[in-house]
């Protein structure tokens, strides 16, 4: 339970973080975690479902247009502490002289820090320009930036000129993030400019590396970008059922559940195979 009352825009913004995690909340939860009566919580309501953002149900409410554009504010604010489990994990696999790609995800970008305390020479291709300032801090890092038309929102470069301008390239691994998966279809996101660029991402890492949270298992989402035969490692914040496990292993995907945030033992013999 939130001990102190938000201002009613900061209570919408974490009433919107709830949905985009749990897809679905009551208006009795809304009510106990935030102390507010039964008629805020429906002006609440009336208000994210003026925006587009859910829709009213009986007794709650449910997330609507899983594939519509998520603020990057708000989306990082989202499984915060299991993001820099992740991120940190993937760190590991580096090795001086590597070459990689780094999309714009907040996943990836979560990776900035660790990347600039290793204080190793490697290079970094990438279209997101927050990597490219915080990498810039560390002059051992060679730095490529993706070119294209700049998006504001995204606070990356996309598009076909950022697409073209990858196939020049051939990176040890790729480390990317996607908005959902499933095992029938395979990755997708919200924008199709993200899956092209995605796609020529995988075409050219002898590794391609994803970075995904629970929440993203088996959904869909607008733009297919690929398929796990076209996947060497998962990373992701909790551990998988079954089913999964046993698709991965279909699948010649190596999985790395990060579920403890003070494991500090190196990489396993197999985790950096080039």
């Amino acid at each position: 339970k939130i001990s102190m009352k938000l201002l009613t825009v900061q209570r919408r913004e974490s009433i919107k973080a709830m949905l985009l995690e749990k897809e679905s909340i009551t208006v009795r939860e809304v009510m106990e975690t935030y102390d507010v009566s039964v008629e805020t919580v429906r002006r609440d309501f009336d208000a994210l479902a003026g925006e587009g953002f859910l829709n009213k149900i009986y007794g709650g409410a449910t997330l609507k247009k899983r594939t519509s554009y998520v603020p990057r504010e708000l989306s990082d604010q989202i499984f915060s502490e299991e993001k820099e489990r992740v991120a940190a994990r993937a760190v590991r696999f580096m090795k001086p002289g590597d070459t990689i790609f780094m999309d714009h995800s907040n996943y990836v970008f979560r990776m900035c820090k660790g990347l600039t305390a290793l204080n190793m020479e490697f290079t970094v291709l990438t279209n997101s320009l927050q990597v490219l300032n915080e990498l810039s801090k560390c002059p051992k890092i060679r730095l490529i930036a993706v070119g294209g038309r700049y998006d504001a929102n995204e606070q990356a470069f996309l598009g076909p000129t950022a697409s073209g301008f990858l196939q020049q390239f051939q990176v040890d691994r790729a480390f990317f993030s996607c908005k959902s998966f499933d095992m029938k279809r395979g990755l997708s996101v919200a924008d199709e400019r993200v899956a092209d660029m995605l796609r020529t991402v995988i075409a050219c890492a002898d590794q391609p590396c994803l970075l995904a949270e629970h929440s993203m298992f088996g959904k869909a989402s607008f733009a297919w970008f690929g398929s796990f035969d076209d996947i060497r490692y998962v990373f992701t914040d909790r551990k998988i059922d079954d089913n999964w496990r046993n698709y991965f292993s279909r699948k010649h995907v190596r999985l790395y559940e990060c579920i403890d945030k003070d494991r500090t033992d190196e990489p396993d013999e197999d985790d950096v195979e080039f």
